[in-house]
């Protein structure tokens, strides 16, 4: 706890992982869960970026919406339940933090009716070189002040630093020494502060002598600085060496640069990043490098993205209001990269992970600029905005000319589309000759789509209505080709030919060594299947550690199949992997993320919300049931069959016996045992849910055998006491008892007695 109001409320940090997201631990003060008060508590988070206090603007995604305000900032409200809460918030939602970040979170016990903040504490966390949240320390701090990180960010969080940690006299005396070196660096921001430092008579530092110094360094370097900017000699532009190899080409190139050179400024930040430029200012290659942007010069432009990206700078609201500055200057000068990066940044209201105003249409007159002025992937963007809902009310005409635009340029992926276009002829006249040729042309640029449609045509002999000479050798030679080039989904077709018949003849090793190079790639579907086999242990030594941070990552990527393994990790165990003891929180947060898209997950909250005994996990009947149909309508068997069960008994949802069986039916049809033997009881019977349907025995008994052919219990148990009453005299023996095998496993009653004892017991009923 660092910051409270009273003892209402107490907030600790608990797990921060990928895993678990940034979990707070909260303890509420009884009183507060009087049932009359509960109802009229709630808590409240809110982040901020430090310094400055700048609320964080949460991700866009899935689950965004649940945590943030219309401002799009962090702002989650939860209400009070008990007195002790713990609640994770998912990394995926907050931005994408790098080493060194500052952040604060306020947690807030509010009163919903009147919102009134009764009680309220502060947490400072840092984001660690694994770029996870813990508690701010004044030694994690200090070590990442002295990273050589930039010079504007080192003064920004010493100054933070002296100021949270204004009473400990070590990290005065070491802030002291940090804001020297930034003062020598240049900064003058630094000098005011250690006067202001040694002149306050309440610390410890105070040293009259010492802020006499730094003020006359203050005083000094405003006096030269008018006449500093008419320094310099000229220097003839002819003379821009063609590479900064040594000191004289570098301080020819700084004065080309301070006389304007847009080529000499992009060249100093070059060398500032190579090892032979180590030691050059990076604010100055940096200050340059802006510069260089806002002038036009096109290379300057894709390396700041760049730097920002892969933080060579702090970022801040301050430096994204700047970076969206240099875009548009560059911008006004037809620069078409600055014009592309600007209309994502309008588009999707954010710039560096800042929020800033968002305009569509503003969005679309830099996109369309950027095509002008030849940007291929603005081109290609212009034509998949047409293409998936026309969000710009652009002419088919208008868009094609952009695709074709792209495509004569060499960009695979609208050389893949344009060929599909043809192809199929639709928005163009059907020309197979050259779809084919487009097709070819982006496959021969490593464009994974198109190479699997090469591969599918020689391997099927024929892609879409085109014919070809069926050729597998020739199909699985491309097939190597593309793997070996690295298509990941080449590589994970080459392991499931293997597993499923080897028709392609090679050993486990290569089948697993590609899976293994998809998966190390990245490739999620790979890391997902890889974790399997590292389970299982067949084509790999088992590794347990390396399956599940496989499964950890591809379920942080947003897998599904993934996110429901951990959520049977965590509740019960999934395959050899085990939990060692039930983690109920963790597994049900994955089962809700799995549950998004994966019927088997949607299907499973059903279930669990219905076993009160075995579940606590919280959610209404009415959501459950929900949950429930959208498996159904993902043609998920069991979904489907006790939808339909629910609407021949009228449970949750109006009865509607022809609806009911209809659903039954076609989960018999996906192999549904269950869904068998229960449709084979309404047909013989003749009745459902209380009203008269279809009655065929024939039907009946025809799906009571297929049901117990899959092992289902109740019908093997059904088919044997058919048999007993000998009414399957016909059966073979041997299938019989192994029907009844089954049910006895299955826990149920059987008198034990021979095939041969029930035959004699049959023909005897017969006389």
């Amino acid at each position: 706890m660092e910051n409270s109001t009273n003892s209402m409320l107490e907030v600790t940090l608990g797990n921060t992982d990928i895993e678990s997201g940034v979990t707070f631990n909260l303890q509420v003060a009884p009183e507060h869960l009087i049932r009359k008060l509960r109802r009229r508590r709630k808590i409240s988070i809110q982040l901020y970026q430090e310094p400055g206090s700048t609320p964080l603007a949460v991700q866009s995604g899935p689950e965004s919406g649940t945590y943030k305000n219309e401002d799009g900032e962090f702002d989650y409200s939860f209400p009070l339940r008990q007195d002790r809460m713990q609640v994770s918030i998912p990394y995926a939602v907050l931005p994408l933090f790098h080493y060194g970040d500052l952040v604060t979170a306020r947690i807030s016990l509010e009163n919903s009716a009147t919102g009134e903040v009764l009680s309220h504490e502060t947490l400072s966390l840092f984001v660690t070189k694994e770029e996870l949240l813990k508690p701010l320390t004044p030694s994690a701090l200090e070590e990442y002040l002295r990273s050589g990180i930039p010079l504007d960010e080192r003064w920004e969080k010493t100054s933070y630093w002296l100021g949270r940690y204004a009473g400990d006299s070590k990290v005065l005396s070491a802030g002291i020494d940090l804001l020297k070196e930034i003062a020598v660096g240049g900064l003058p921001e630094a000098e005011k502060k250690l006067y202001e430092l040694y002149s306050d008579e309440h610390l410890p530092v105070y040293d009259e002598s010492e802020a006499r110094k730094w003020l006359a360094r203050m005083e000094q370097r405003d006096q030269a600085a008018p006449s500093a900017a008419g320094e310099g000699k000229s220097v003839d532009s002819k003379d821009l060496p063609e590479k900064i190899t040594d000191e004289a080409a570098l301080r020819t190139s700084e004065q080309l640069a301070e006389e304007g050179s847009l080529e000499a400024m992009w060249m100093i930040f070059t060398f500032s990043r190579s090892p032979q430029g180590a030691a050059f200012s990076k604010e100055q290659a940096f200050s340059y490098l802006k510069t260089a942007a806002a002038g036009g010069y096109e290379q300057a432009v894709g390396a700041l993205a760049d730097a920002f990206e892969k933080n060579y700078v702090f970022i801040s609201k301050e430096n994204a209001e700047d970076y969206l500055a240099v875009l548009e200057s560059a911008a006004e000068k037809k620069l078409p990269l600055a014009e592309y990066l600007l209309f994502q940044i309008y588009y999707d209201g954010v710039c560096l992970g800042q929020p800033v105003h968002g305009d569509k249409k503003k969005a679309y007159t830099m996109l369309n600029a950027a095509a002008e002025g030849g940007s291929i992937e603005a081109a290609y963007s212009l034509w998949k905005f047409y293409e998936n809902g026309n969000e710009f009310l652009m002419e088919q005409e208008g868009a094609l000319k952009w695709l074709n635009a792209a495509a004569e340029q060499g960009y695979a992926a609208a050389e893949a589309r344009l060929g599909d276009l043809y192809i199929d002829g639709k928005c163009l006249k059907k020309d197979n000759e050259k779809g084919l040729y487009y097709l070819g042309e982006a496959a021969e640029k490593n464009n994974w789509d198109a190479q699997m449609k090469q591969f599918q045509s020689y391997y099927e002999g024929r892609y879409k209505d085109i014919l070809f000479q069926k050729d597998t050798e020739r199909a699985f030679a491309l097939l190597r080709k593309f793997a070996d080039a690295g298509n990941p989904n080449a590589r994970m077709l080459i392991m499931d030919k293997y597993e499923n018949g080897n028709e392609m003849l090679i050993e486990h090793r290569e089948a697993a060594g590609y899976l293994k190079a998809a998966a190390d790639d990245g490739f999620v579907p790979a890391m997902y299947k890889m974790a399997n086999v590292l389970l299982d242990g067949l084509y790999f030594p088992k590794d347990l550690e390396r399956a599940k941070k496989l499964l950890e990552n591809a379920a942080a990527a947003g897998y599904p199949d993934a996110q429901f393994a951990l959520y049977q990790y965590y509740f019960s165990g999934y395959k050899t992997l085990k939990s060692g003891q039930v983690n109920r929180e963790r597994a049900y947060k994955w089962l809700l993320k799995a549950a998004r898209t994966l019927p088997q997950a949607q299907y499973e909250i059903w279930v669990l919300a219905g076993d009160k005994k075995n579940s606590d996990i919280d959610i209404t009947p009415q959501n459950a049931i929900e949950y429930l149909f959208r498996s159904a309508a993902q043609k998920f068997s069991p979904a489907l069959y006790h939808v339909g069960m629910a609407f021949g008994e009228g449970r949750e949802v109006k009865k509607n016996t022809q609806r009911g069986i209809a659903l039954i039916e076609e989960a018999v049809s996906l192999h549904n045992a269950e869904a068998m033997y229960t449709l084979s009881e309404i047909r013989t019977k003749g009745e459902f849910g209380g009203e008269s349907v279809k009655q065929d025995a024939e039907e009946g008994l025809h799906l009571l055998l297929l049901s117990a052919e899959l092992s289902y219990p109740p019908a093997c148990n059904r088919v044997w006491q058919l048999y007993s009453e000998g009414n399957l005299a016909d059966e073979s023996e041997a299938w019989v008892k192994t029907i009844r095998d089954t049910a006895v496993q299955a826990g149920y009653a059987i008198e034990e007695k021979s095939l041969d004892t029930v035959k004699k017991e049959i023909a005897g009923s017969k006389e």
